[in-house]
């Protein structure tokens, strides 16, 4: 298992951007990556989610709970079942000045092959940033245009 974390800034308000995750099915229309996200239930502050993600013409796919804190702007989530062994992390929506906010993300993953990881942990390391970092440019590219 391993971590990886990610920072961007943002030219919207906080505020906007929790709005994508009350209703994550917008990030389609800007995340290339991004096959299919459906909304399985929703709760108060929780979402079970159905993600389908193409990273180097692999599919990758599993259904995740976000918990939505939104007085403190963090949205935890955790893999319910899917490719991996374990996924699972927060994002950190920190305001700053003028409308421009901060985005942190923190995730921890095991791809669930212990005898392979020694030999391609570091091309396994790589395709997690790669994904992550096309939901953090596709949040951004969402919020920005609204």
């Amino acid at each position: 298992m391993y971590t990886i974390s990610l920072k961007s800034h943002v030219e919207a308000a906080p505020a906007k951007l929790l709005k994508i995750w009350r209703k994550p099915e917008i990030l389609l229309n800007s995340a290339k990556s991004i096959k299919r996200l459906k909304v399985i239930r929703r709760e108060k502050n929780r979402l079970l989610t159905l993600w389908e993600v193409e990273i180097d013409k692999v599919t990758l796919s599993w259904r995740q709970w976000d918990t939505l804190s939104v007085k403190s702007g963090v949205i935890e989530f955790k893999m319910e079942d899917g490719e991996f062994n374990r996924c699972e992390g927060r994002w950190d929506i920190l305001p700053e000045h003028d409308k421009k906010t901060a985005l942190h993300l923190t995730v921890h993953m095991d791809w669930g092959i212990p005898t392979l990881e020694p030999y391609v942990k570091s091309s396994l390391m790589k395709k997690t940033r790669m994904i992550f970092r096309s939901f953090m440019a596709s949040i951004k590219k969402t919020v920005e245009a609204r």
